[in-house]
């Protein structure tokens, strides 16, 4: 370096900061290995190994970052353990030429230690630039996992692969109610903040999300297995867009009006749905960051009638925070050009969202008003946002 210029960081290459735990380290590195060691984090590379340990994708491999660290010689003796397992956490006050930075609440019950803290400013995105989204991703994993067992057929062995089948209505309700408590706890682990809204603020969020939710993850399924002519269910079945008549027929001969008659009444939902939200996410190829990004926006809605003041400004603090995560996923994880402008494609699919949305409780109203086919109490109250 020449005279007045800083050296590098010996880890990513970023501007340093000083000499760090027996090394030179920009603050985003030193952070991290203070962390690391205090919390005795073990991490495994998804790699070979030999991962790229850059400053703009220092995050995406912990376990070779780490190793780098340890290579240039950081010490793990230097780090005042146990610091950061129980040290007052969100209002550190550092001193001049310190290495540590403020840390989130870690008792917030969202996570691992560490987790990240609404209430910080979301502009901190030293060690990981997707805190939240990456939070979203493995929870959303485990919500997998446990569908295995919850949808799986009566007398059928959870270990072993079932058949997808075609479904009719009264099967798809059935799926979509097991879903509301899978779904609600899959939230309520994910998102920061969210677990200290008071309940009735929950309750709001929640009702305005989950019907819109099972449609966004129908595309979402879609983009998975490249489909667009059936809709994909939570349960791994799904509804065959072919043949309406297979979804409205009712195998216990209780409806009211034949298949046939629904389906030139209701098919042109199928459609809709296709038209707004499958095809749209298909053509854009939305990942699966993106998918959660979607979800969250959809989520943390605002101007929702009963929505608190906190509630709004916890929303927006959300909505902004998402933004910027997946603006970093474009940028450092899949490069692309012009990150503003897939975003705003992103973003154009919301509306579409709600009129499939609109549509779907149509059909619903009209079902239960006329009794045209039977759809169970507690699905319909779903379906409105009323449960």
């Amino acid at each position: 370096a020449g005279r007045g210029e800083k050296p590098p960081c010996s880890i990513c290459g970023e501007v340093g900061n000083g000499v760090h735990f027996g090394a030179e380290a920009c603050r985003a590195c030193a952070a991290f290995f203070r962390r690391s060691v205090a919390l005795n984090k073990l991490y495994r590379c998804r790699g070979d190994g030999n991962c790229d340990i850059l400053s703009t994708i220092r995050c995406m491999c912990r376990a070779c970052r780490f190793a780098k660290c340890m290579a240039v010689g950081m010490k793990r003796e230097a780090v005042q353990k146990y610091r950061d397992a129980y040290g007052k956490r969100g209002s550190d006050v550092e001193s001049p030429g310190s290495s540590s930075v403020s840390l989130p609440n870690q008792g917030d019950g969202f996570g691992p230690p560490g987790g990240f803290n609404p209430n910080s400013t979301f502009d901190s995105v030293e060690e990981c630039g997707m805190p939240i989204l990456t939070m979203l991703s493995q929870n959303y994993e485990k919500l997998q996992s446990v569908r295995r067992v919850v949808h799986h057929d009566q007398g059928s062995s959870v270990f072993q692969m079932r058949t997808p089948k075609a479904v009719s209505y009264k099967e798809a309700n059935i799926v979509s109610s097991k879903e509301c408590d899978l779904v609600a706890d899959w939230i309520l682990n994910s998102y920061p903040g969210f677990a200290d809204l008071h309940k009735d603020q929950k309750i709001i969020l929640f009702r305005n999300f989950f019907l819109p939710f099972v449609i966004l993850q129908g595309g979402h399924f879609a983009c998975i297995h490249n489909r667009s002519d059936v809709i994909i269910l939570a349960s791994g079945d799904y509804i065959d867009c072919s043949h309406p008549e297979t979804f409205y027929y009712d195998p216990d001969g209780r409806q009211l009006m034949s298949s046939e008659d629904a389906v030139r009444m209701f098919a042109s939902s199928f459609s809709i749905y296709r038209r707004n939200v499958t095809d749209p996410m298909l053509r854009d190829n939305v990942d699966s960051f993106e998918f959660f990004a979607l979800c969250s926006l959809v989520l943390f809605d605002t101007g929702l009638e009963g929505q608190s003041e906190e509630c709004i400004r916890v929303s927006r603090r959300i909505r902004e925070a998402i933004q910027r995560e997946i603006l970093y996923h474009y940028r450092n994880v899949r490069h692309i050009e012009d990150p503003s402008m897939r975003l705003a494609n992103l973003l154009s699919l919301l509306p579409a969202l709600q009129r499939a949305t609109r549509r779907f409780q149509e059909d619903v109203e009209i079902s239960h008003v006329f009794n045209v086919y039977s759809v169970d109490a507690k699905f319909y109250e779903m379906c409105n946002g009323r449960f």
